[in-house]
């Protein structure tokens, strides 16, 4: 079951390549975010140690069902709405995101509303399944793309146009305070724990998380890869002339010897799978926070039948994430969304810190 909790973790890191995490840290690269890079894992060590030992205390619920035992249902169902949002907008901003670079790169004609529409019909008919098939989707989707990601940052590394002269440039600003803009954005990378909120409901009793130290390990080889990369290929100045960051660092190299010469069309490949099973583990999250509000709601972990108020739900995010691409542009979705990441910072220490309190306060109990 560690495998599980895995895949979560993994999902987030690899998808911080193509959110707004790297162009949030690179333009703040002088300002504190060198220093973000070594807080962050940290920070990111605690908050999965705190959280997985705290929701370790309450095998087979999730984080729903432990509010409730607490404290009032007028309390819990705003906090539930509240966290719905938080993972609604999440999904929301990476499917907007990816509908515009698939116009950019792939078909430059077509209609973005289009695009956006099918990425968000395919991950809503997915997350509208029970929360087991949801796991097992995610299962085959990271075993067959995560491997692709990885030996694509390999070659990036083994590069010889990166140059380690601008990195090295940059690493030297490491004494600048980090912001908390770029400590929020960098500690993002860590945060697919939080998905245990959820998906805890499927562990067992007397279930143990192992190998915790891995994480933060992972995830800050993985921050430094997002950051460093393309300082390396386009250096110190040079980096603030994209604005798709790392897909046009993806297109700086080749396989000399692979039957895809251009790396750039199996990178957007790969993470259009990435975004999909990232939009649909975020919106069954969503789905199930907003059922969750309702004091009577009795949670199923594998349901033989899709209840009618998850596609009611979806077709509402659906209809919110077209509003929300129609009223906004590039510019203002990379605004909201860096807001936004510190407002799931903040609310993540505090969310991670009650739960802990609590599980502490059962045990004496």
């Amino acid at each position: 079951m560690n495998r599980y909790f895995f895949y979560h973790f993994l999902m987030v890191s690899l998808m911080n390549l193509l959110l707004f995490v790297p162009q949030i840290l690179i333009q703040n690269r002088t300002t504190g975010a060198v220093a973000s890079l070594l807080i962050s894992p940290i920070l990111g060590a605690i908050f999965i140690y705190m959280f997985t030992n705290a929701m370790a205390r309450f095998p087979g619920i999730g984080l729903p069902e432990i509010l409730k035992m607490f404290l009032p249902n007028w309390v819990v169902s705003p906090m539930m709405m509240f966290y719905a949002v938080m993972w609604w907008f999440s999904t929301t901003s990476v499917a907007v995101a990816y509908a515009v670079l698939i116009n950019r790169f792939f078909n430059p004609d077509s209609n973005i509303m289009y695009i956006l529409l099918g990425l968000i019909l395919a991950a809503a008919y997915a997350a509208s399944r029970s929360t087991l098939t949801v796991m097992l989707i995610l299962e085959i989707g990271i075993i067959v793309n995560a491997p692709i990601v990885l030996f694509i940052l390999f070659k990036m590394i083994r590069d010889p146009l990166l140059s380690m002269d601008a990195i090295r440039i940059i690493a030297s600003y490491v004494t600048e305070m980090p912001t908390l803009s770029t400590l929020a954005a960098a500690s993002f990378i860590f945060t697919g724990y939080i998905n245990l909120s959820l998906f805890n409901r499927l562990f067992p009793p007397n279930f143990r998380i192992k190998h915790r130290w891995i994480y933060p390990f992972l995830g800050f080889s993985v921050l430094l890869m997002t950051f460093f990369i393309p300082i390396g290929f386009h250096g110190t100045e040079g980096v603030d002339n994209y604005i798709y960051l790392w897909t046009t660092t993806a297109d700086s190299i080749a396989m000399q010897y692979g039957f895809i010469e251009r790396v750039l069309f199996l990178f957007l490949i790969v993470f259009l799978n990435l975004t999909l099973l990232y939009m649909m583990v975020g919106f069954h999250v969503a789905l199930d926070l907003v059922k969750c509000a309702w004091p009577k709601y009795k949670p199923e972990i594998d349901s033989p039948q899709t209840p009618i108020m998850n596609y009611v739900l979806l077709a509402i995010f659906t209809l919110g994430t077209l509003v929300y691409w129609y009223l906004s542009d590039e510019k203002l979705n990379f605004i909201i969304t860096s807001n936004w990441m510190i407002v799931r910072f903040i609310t993540e220490a505090v969310t991670v810190v009650g739960i802990f309190i609590i599980s502490r306060r059962r045990r004496q109990l």
